[in-house]
């Protein structure tokens, strides 16, 4: 019996996104933004999805196999130059490659949570650029592995 959980445990692991690789398999899709957070000068200010529809934002990301396109109303500089490009994914950052200027390169650390994507950016003071929760667009991914 001993042999059989610690096997099942194993088998769990080699399909989850722990495992190199397999990390990217979850980004392909359609992806929205439901909640965000902002460093201002004034405090961490927190976006709701009430807020996003009462002030007209929102954020969609949208991976193919190698490359992505953002469709953004949002006042945060950071994504209003995000546009489109190829991204990559090492340990548990994901980059936006801006394919013109590497300088333009930006890069946030994720995670997968019940379905989710969270990304997060924060600058080298350490306050937070941009905290965004993505929910799945319905149909549109493959198979969201909660981690």
């Amino acid at each position: 019996m001993k042999q059989n959980t610690l096997l099942s445990r194993f088998t769990s692991w080699l399909v989850s996104p722990a495992v190199f690789g397999s990390i990217s398999k979850n980004f392909p899709g359609e992806w929205r933004l439901y909640e965000y957070y902002v460093d201002e000068k004034e405090g961490l200010l927190h976006f709701l999805p009430e807020d996003l529809k009462c002030e007209n934002q929102m954020m969609q990301l949208i991976f193919s196999e190698d490359n992505f396109v953002v469709k953004a109303q949002l006042p945060v500089s950071l994504i209003q130059n995000l546009k489109s490009g190829a991204w990559s994914v090492a340990k548990n950052f994901i980059t936006f490659v801006d394919s013109a200027n590497f300088r333009n390169n930006i890069e946030f650390q994720f995670a997968f949570e019940k379905g989710n994507l969270k990304l997060l950016k924060k600058d080298e003071r350490g306050m937070i650029e941009f905290f965004g929760f993505f929910k799945p667009i319905d149909g549109s991914q493959q198979s969201i592995k909660n981690s």
